[in-house]
């Protein structure tokens, strides 16, 4: 995991270095493209604020503090790691924060992948000691550690003392609120989803309709009890974080005995069962909730590291074509078509490096070109120069000249999607092109509209 951890990580940052360059790879256009044309890509590109943000979030970003609440035996370790899919909650740096309360800090290797505030089932008590309620006690734990969102854990199997528990943390988020002047975001997770009747269907792949709805009749009958005892969540779920462990040699490896196992087989446990049910929608959840943009970040790369690089490329598509929607609302002088093709080509470079490659503007603008059965990106500026219109009309059939807002952001999008199909998911350069034939032929459909 640590391997493809730091490989992942370095594609990111290489995407990031091309941005940082996004000045200097424009300054050395062809003289054919005038300075007011490079000063507004230089404005558009490194002026976005959805694309500065995103670049930023790459190195600003931090482990997401998660406040943990729930009876003992519910699944809060089994749900961390579910949630970051390694065997993490044990490697971890813990202290006691007082009785009943510890705090973790998850790591894969040396990486911090998150923090976690953990009351291990200290709703269950009344009390503490004679002096200090468990409630009390804890609000300044709370304050000290400034969660990012709690999760209140229930079980989808024992109903336990739910009210209370419900009350305990509405008390608590109520006192947070009055000290902080800032409402605590809490998500409810009903655990151990699996375990419900019949419990011989563990792969959620396989779980019967009637399996679904009991768990379903169990999330709404908790959100039920939450409403009426007044507690505000920013949502509820079942979810199920079964995961089965062996070691790299292929052992199997109950969970009650992995502490025996040597620290190295510790390390690099991998997945032998994977029975997580939901816990993607949990994410969703969970990164809307939170409300910092730095630990909405850690969380993705703690939990969702892989799926950063698809979610990276998905908004820099979005963000350019909102560009070259901009650019086609106001043309800027000589030709809006120059423009257009920079962006693609540096959108294009962007998505390419999130694969690990190293892809040129002429590269990038040559991939563009052999989309619409031209190739050579040698003479590319010198073809847009005379024939413009043709050239458009090959990218954006029946566009003309002129390039109206809705084809500029659909046609950057439809080669986005080529990039990212071509450069990420590893699909045939002729597959490719047949998907943007036909997202072309879906264009001159919608082009009455535009």
């Amino acid at each position: 995991m640590k391997e493809d951890t730091e490989k992942i990580e370095q594609r990111i940052e290489n995407m990031k270095k091309i941005y940082m360059k996004a000045g200097d790879l424009i300054d050395r256009l062809p003289e054919a493209i005038p300075e007011n044309v490079r000063t507004a890509l230089k404005e558009k590109i490194l002026g976005d604020k959805d694309l500065k943000e995103l670049m930023d979030g790459i190195d600003a970003h931090r482990p997401p503090r998660i406040f943990l609440i729930g009876r003992t035996g519910v699944g809060k370790s089994s749900l961390i790691n579910a949630l970051c899919g390694a065997y993490v909650a044990r490697v971890s740096d813990t202290h006691s924060c007082t009785e009943g309360v510890q705090e973790h800090v998850c790591k894969d290797g040396d990486r911090v992948l998150m923090r976690i505030l953990d009351t291990r089932g200290i709703a269950e008590s009344e009390s503490i000691n004679q002096n200090e309620t468990a409630e009390e006690m804890l609000i300044d734990q709370i304050n000290h550690f400034s969660p990012d969102v709690a999760i209140l854990m229930l079980s989808c199997t024992h109903r336990d003392d739910v009210d209370s528990d419900v009350l305990f943390l509405k008390n608590l988020a109520g006192a947070y609120s009055k000290i902080n002047d800032a409402r605590l975001p809490i998500v409810v997770v009903v655990n151990r989803c699996d375990e419900m009747a019949p419990a011989r269907f563990s792969n959620p792949a396989e779980y019967p309709q009637n399996k679904i709805n009991k768990i379903n009749e169990v999330v709404q009958r908790y959100k039920k009890i939450i409403v009426k005892n007044g507690l505000k969540i920013d949502d509820i779920i079942g979810v199920s974080s079964l995961i089965d462990w062996k070691t790299p040699d292929g052992m199997s490896v109950d969970v009650d005995n992995i502490d025996n196992l040597p620290e190295k087989d510790i390390e690099n446990l991998e997945i032998e069962f994977d029975g997580r049910y939901h816990i993607e929608a949990l994410l969703d959840i969970l990164e809307e909730a939170i409300q910092n943009y730095e630990a909405q970040m850690g969380l993705r790369m703690a939990a969702r590291l892989k799926d950063v690089v698809d979610r990276f490329a998905k908004h820099l598509n979005k963000i350019f074509s909102g560009m070259a929607a901009t650019v086609a609302l106001s043309p800027i002088p000589v030709a809006d078509i120059y423009v257009l093709l920079i962006l693609q080509a540096i959108l294009v470079s962007l998505i390419a490096s999130l694969s690990g490659r190293d892809v040129s503007m002429d590269s990038a603008k040559e991939f563009i070109l052999s989309l619409g059965g031209v190739v050579g990106a040698g003479f590319t500026f010198r073809l847009v120069a005379q024939q413009s219109s043709k050239f458009l009309n090959l990218i954006w059939p029946g566009a003309g000249s002129a390039v109206s807002s809705g084809i500029a952001a659909f046609g950057t999008n439809a080669i986005g999607d080529a990039a990212i199909a071509y450069y990420l998911d590893g699909e045939d350069l002729e597959d490719v092109k047949n998907k943007f034939e036909e997202a072309k032929a879906q264009m001159r459909k919608q082009k009455k509209s535009f």
